[in-house]
């Protein structure tokens, strides 16, 4: 009878674990949502580095240089960093602790921005353009150095089935903020005078991304994470080339994730070549903006199943489809009406391909060297994003459908190389249950 009763006990307490870690890997998923939701839907908005920025810049006296130089800085300054940062934090076996400490930093630079610009926004605008620039590139860099180690504490506290669903999600409701945000810059920008109208649409920016850290304090990292020893600087790129060698469908995906970037390069050139093809008013940039929109907020969790039920390969099949599509109706279309679908099909892209390609490079790695993954992908890909200015020269020689043309041939390879590769979870899936 007391082995029965030390029995039933045991089960007991495991079933009551099992049902204390099921909610609490519930309240993660809700809480890494609002923390997307807020973040996100704050970024793409409020301070976009596609729209708000450079209107601030030319407002500031900026010239084109820098309006065309800003998202090119931007995404070298966000990616650069991640390499070293996902090699130094190797040796970390909590990665929480990491996340919020330099999330803080990160979001302090931005109500340090607000109140720069409500300064000498009016009285110093040269003086406020240099901290616009200086400001930024650090956030992005401390942004960039913490993006791996957060991704690997995403993973962490998300189980591999739910991850899909969670990105969805996040994308989803995130355009659906962002959508809100945008009437909100609307009116803050109309009621307010320069330069307070955009010093508080970046406070306001400040305050939603707090918001954003307070939920992601409530996520429990309740195991610690496989460690190594960091390698020396000198043995950085050694290491990240021994990764890349060792595992073929991740150089595929590298190559494949390079091309179809570079494709969407064209993207930053459907707005203007609708408005000089069809000879559109200004407005038609909110409308497209809109519509834009409403497709990520569609797509979302349809392509977070997808990736659940079918795989994270086939949600980036869907992505570079979707591009393809955006880029091919752009090039032959007849009438401005079929540049909704454009901006649809766009706004699929958007809102999920990014955090797909993050899903996947984690998938590829094993559980010690998740960070280092996301770390060599996107130092692989900075080099890419320096095409962006090369493109602009070639629009202006030769047209946009010289772009569309060249995007078509190079993102159509990439999606080619995407679709004749394994997905490594449903992989993993397979040897697991053998």
């Amino acid at each position: 009878m007391p082995y029965k009763k030390a029995a039933l006990c045991g089960l007991f307490c495991f079933m009551t674990s099992m049902n204390t870690k099921e909610i609490q890997l519930k309240k993660n998923f809700r809480y890494h949502i609002i923390e997307g939701m807020l973040y996100i839907g704050t970024t793409t908005t409020l301070i976009s580095t596609q729209t708000t920025m450079p209107a601030l810049i030319k407002r500031l006296g900026g010239s084109n240089v820098l309006v065309g130089s800003w998202p090119v800085v931007m995404y070298l300054a966000y990616f650069l960093p991640q390499l070293i940062s996902a090699n130094r934090s190797s040796a970390i076996q909590f990665r929480k602790p990491f996340v919020i400490r330099l999330g803080f930093i990160q979001r302090l630079h931005i109500l340090i921005l607000a109140f720069i610009i409500a300064l000498w926004g009016e009285t110093m605008p040269a003086l406020a353009i240099a901290f616009l620039f200086l400001i930024f590139i650090s956030n992005q860099m401390v942004s960039g150095t913490v993006s791996p180690v957060w991704m690997d504490f995403l993973v962490k506290t998300i189980p591999p089935e739910s991850r899909g669903k969670l990105v969805g999600w996040r994308a989803s409701l995130a355009a659906t903020l962002g959508l809100v945000n945008g009437f909100i810059l609307t009116i803050l920008l109309t009621m307010f005078s320069f330069p307070y109208n955009y010093a508080a649409a970046i406070g306001l920016a400040f305050l939603y991304q707090m918001g954003s850290l307070k939920a992601q304090k409530k996520v429990v990292e309740d195991h610690p994470s496989a460690v190594s020893e960091p390698v020396h600087i000198s043995e950085l790129f050694k290491r990240m080339r021994s990764i890349i060698s060792s595992s073929r469908t991740f150089k595929k995906f590298l190559i494949a994730s390079s091309l179809l970037t570079v494709s969407f390069t064209s993207a930053a050139f459907f707005t203007v070549a609708a408005m000089k093809r069809f000879d559109l008013s200004a407005s038609s940039v909110g409308i497209f903006t809109v519509v834009m929109i409403i497709g990520q907020i569609l797509s979302g969790v349809m392509l977070g199943w997808i990736a659940d039920a079918k795989g994270t390969r086939a949600a980036l099949i869907i992505c570079g489809t979707s591009l393809l599509c955006a880029i091919a109706i752009a090039l032959f279309a007849p009438s401005v009406i079929w540049f909704y679908p454009v901006f649809i099909f766009l706004g699929v892209v958007i809102g999920g391909e990014t955090f797909m390609r993050y899903n996947f490079a984690v998938e590829c790695a094993q559980d010690g060297d998740r960070a280092m993954y996301v770390g060599v992908m996107n130092t692989w890909l900075a080099p890419v994003y320096l095409l962006s200015p090369l493109a602009g020269w070639l629009s202006t020689e030769y047209g946009y459908n010289v772009i569309f043309w060249l995007s078509l041939v190079i993102g159509g390879t990439g999606l080619i190389l995407l679709a004749r590769m394994p997905d490594p979870r449903l992989q993993k899936l397979a040897l697991s249950s053998k």
